[in-house]
């Protein structure tokens, strides 16, 4: 729910038409663009006086409607199915943890009590999250999901819960997971750098890790879907311990050739509920002798919201370390400036789709010119990430841009090349 101007279309006027709408959503939806429900029971104080005086339900709702209103998207919907309930649908999500941030939004601004005469009424919501196709494949599973979650939340004393997972891992083709395994097994995977470089004096100052598939393989496999796959078979613990050791190796090569340069490392959501996660990433360092100063960690937006006091202790412990911190795919979530207040970070970086966008949308022309400035506010550089073109570049640096990745510069190449790659490069 970020901050965007209310539509008048966002409300349905019956449950059936609601429903019809989220399949249509369903259909379209993915692991990378999934459709969250919020299923959110009001819980007013004014309840029992409200079944006296009958404008007070329709008052409540209109003030209900005026604290939601300012949070919702053109494309989010919402449907009243009793009173005291009322169901929320958000299409196109990058992932789950943008509908568990949209709840923490929505429950700050159901925060503050108001008045209908002298009555003083407070809302205490209990919100249930199911998303698709993460919880299910049609409408009414999803509902069923999202209505489950929140009647648990309500029993357990939450103020929200998300539907726990449906998904059958028996449905994932068994030579995929045993491909997968046995190149974990044997640290088989292959690593690529991506330099950033500084947009004012064209140097290169870090490398992004990315993780490939062997090329040798016999079955031919995307990162994205090796990434999906062993996060939803509990193997993406594993897989980032071999990158990070295989970060670690290279940089010590690097070191002996006489370059020291700082590699930042992707870090999974699921990671950061892992409370052991600095001591094991410490222990490695130790192993390889390569200080944390050398090592970046990049978080995506989405993963930060899960439990905010877990996640700012974590940063906290990883930035004592010295690992240097990192927002990745800023402004494809819902971006608190409140959030991004307590994170100890370094850097923010905008997600590639508003730079692809930005010559062609003056909307994502002013977000990526939003986030620079934000960044800069709070004393952040910003890397702009999917840097292709010539006119890209020129515009990130005319909005003051500090630094760029992309093909422009550099496709991801093996660590043995970057050495010869920094070597002759001049810029352009």
């Amino acid at each position: 729910m970020p901050t965007l101007s209310p539509s008048s279309n966002c409300e349905f006027s019956t449950l059936d038409a609601f429903i019809a709408a989220l399949e249509d959503e369903i259909r379209g939806a993915s692991a990378s663009a999934s459709v969250a429900v919020l299923a959110v029971s009001l819980r007013r104080s004014e309840r029992i006086a409200a079944l006296l005086m009958a404008d007070y339900a329709l008052q409540t709702r209109q003030e209900f409607l005026k604290q939601i209103q300012p949070l919702l998207r053109s494309k989010d919907k919402y449907v009243f199915v009793n009173e005291d309930e009322c169901w929320f649908m958000l299409p196109q999500l990058a992932s789950e943890a943008l509908g568990i941030l949209a709840v923490h939004r929505l429950l700050n601004a159901l925060n503050t009590p108001f008045k209908i005469e002298t009555q003083t009424i407070f809302f205490n919501p209990t919100v249930g999250i199911a998303c698709a196709p993460m919880h299910g494949l049609s409408a009414m599973a999803i509902l069923r999901a999202a209505d489950a979650a929140q009647k648990n939340a309500r029993r357990d004393n939450h103020k929200f819960l998300l539907a726990e997972s449906q998904q059958d891992l028996s449905n994932l083709p068994q030579d995929l997971l045993s491909a997968i395994e046995e190149v974990l097994d044997s640290n088989r995977l292959e690593m690529r750098y991506q330099p950033k470089v500084d947009v004012r004096t064209k140097t290169v100052v870090s490398v992004e890790a990315l993780v490939r598939w062997p090329a040798d393989h016999a079955l031919a496999l995307a990162t994205t879907v090796l990434i999906d796959t062993v996060e939803r078979c509990g193997l993406i613990e594993l897989l980032t311990m071999r990158v990070f050791n295989q970060v670690l190796a290279q940089h010590v090569a690097w070191r002996a050739a006489g370059m020291n340069m700082l590699v930042w490392v992707n870090l999974s959501a699921r990671l950061l509920s892992h409370e052991q996660l600095p001591k094991i990433l410490e222990r490695a360092l130790s192993i390889w002798n390569v200080p944390a100063s050398s090592i970046g960690l990049e978080i995506t937006e989405s993963a930060l919201i899960h439990d905010i006091e877990h996640t700012t202790n974590l940063l906290f412990e990883l930035k004592n370390l010295g690992f240097h911190l990192s927002i990745d795919d800023f402004g494809t979530g819902y971006s608190s400036l409140a959030y991004l207040r307590r994170f100890p970070i370094d850097e923010l970086k905008i997600d590639r789709m508003f730079i692809h966008g930005m010559t062609e949308s003056s909307a994502d022309k002013q977000i990526v010119q939003s986030i620079i400035g934000l960044g800069h506010n709070f004393g952040l550089p910003v890397v702009a990430e999917g840097v292709e073109e010539a006119h890209t570049l020129a515009a990130l640096e005319a909005m003051g841009c500090d630094q760029i990745q992309g093909y422009f510069f550099a496709k991801p190449m093996p660590g043995e090349a970057l050495i010869e790659w920094c070597r002759n490069f001049h810029g352009k």
